[in-house]
């Protein structure tokens, strides 16, 4: 994707919903970096400072990113005293900025996180002392007395999209979007379709993977507040993004459509996407009035359910059924993806489960099918 820096690489973590792990060291992997073995919501990668910034910029399944800063073993207060003392982190807090410690600790001597953020406050500064202070979060993971620090990159969790400024009720997050989008092998120029669209937060992220822009454009992010932060190498990260852009923008983008029966809906997904910078047909539409398209394209969508059916999950099965109807119907050939925690057979049998994870708090399943004429478009 573009130049390395030649700084030493860092052991560093991208941090994901539990159960996106593939999808996002997959993400890594087009980035051009090497991804290690990820464990539960943890994908960990090394690279350069740019791989760092890259990461925090264009990762759309991720929720932050950290650095390893150090790793130790300490069965007392006073082996982790000495350990941390050595350390240097003033690449890390710039002036007026107060440490903030993120503790978890298992099977450890030291067990009680808040004695151990106490005492590493006692080190390393004082936590804020008003709201407005600006703040450097560590995280602090403490498993068989064997200590890792790292340092969160991110500042505010990437999930939070700088368009996404109106949701509906149960918006699913942008980061499971995401995901479901990568995972629907969609050849990011066929048009894509939400018939339960609610705050465009699907066909929203199609557009920004279509027309390569980064998830969130403009936003601060911790490490822009670090004392070490290489200025050069962000100019020369999101230079790299803004020529990404310009060259998609002479090819052909998919048309992204957002339907759902509820006005107040509609009206969000379209300045949502304004804010994003993404085109899309917003149109009250139940799902029984679905357009028509015979073309390899891409329906994908999150279904009602729990808040946002209330009639309860089997009053959802004429619903899920209808959906499957008009898809095979009026989008034969279309890609079918579906966010939902149960009853993807009456939408659809041949739907595969693809990944697991939660949103809002439930167990979801993304599942997609690729009908057979779509397969043979694509030469596959």
């Amino acid at each position: 994707m573009s130049t390395r820096s030649q700084r030493p690489n860092a052991d560093a973590v991208a941090i994901c919903p539990v159960g996106l792990e593939p999808v996002c060291a997959g993400e890594l992997r087009e980035l051009g970096y090497r991804v290690g073995s990820p464990t539960a919501g943890v994908v960990p990668f090394r690279g350069s400072t740019r791989a760092v910034y890259e990461a925090n910029l264009w990762l759309r399944t991720a929720t932050r990113v950290l650095v390893r800063v150090a790793r130790f073993r300490a069965t007392d207060f006073a082996h982790l005293e000495r350990r941390v003392g050595e350390l240097d982190l003033a690449s890390y807090l710039g002036d007026g900025v107060a440490p903030r410690f993120r503790v978890t600790s298992r099977k450890s001597g030291l067990f009680h996180t808040d004695a151990v953020a106490d005492r590493l406050h006692g080190i390393i500064g004082p936590a804020k002392t008003d709201d407005d202070q600006p703040e450097q979060v560590f995280v602090v993971r403490i498993d068989h007395d064997t200590v890792t620090l790292s340092v969160d990159t991110s500042g505010e969790p990437l999930h939070k999209r700088s368009w996404r400024t109106e949701t509906v009720s149960a918006s699913l997050r942008p980061t499971l979007a995401a995901a479901a989008v990568l995972s629907s092998v969609w050849d990011r120029t066929s048009p894509v379709l939400d018939p339960f669209a609610g705050a465009g937060t699907f066909v929203i992220e199609a557009g920004l993977i279509a027309a390569a822009l980064p998830p969130s454009d403009g936003r601060d992010y911790a490490f822009h507040r670090w004392p070490s932060f290489e200025g050069g190498t962000w100019a020369s990260v999101t230079g790299g993004a803004a020529t990404r852009s310009v060259e998609h923008a002479v090819a052909t983008l998919p048309a992204l459509e957002a339907a759902d029966r509820d006005p107040a809906a509609i009206e969000a997904a379209k300045r949502n996407a304004e804010r994003a910078g993404v085109k899309i047909d917003a149109t009250v539409r139940p799902v029984g009035q679905m357009t028509g398209d015979l073309s390899a394209g891409l329906v994908i969508t999150n279904p009602p359910y729990g808040k946002r059916s209330a009639s309860g999950s089997r009053g959802t099965d004429p619903l899920y059924k209808r959906l499957g109807e008009m898809v095979r119907e009026r989008r034969p050939n279309s890609t079918l993806t579906v966010v939902a925690p149960s009853g993807l057979s009456r939408i659809d049998r041949r739907l595969t489960t693809v990944a697991k994870t939660r949103n809002g708090g439930i167990d979801v399943i993304i599942a997609t099918h690729r009908p057979a004429a779509s397969r043979s478009a694509a030469g596959l």
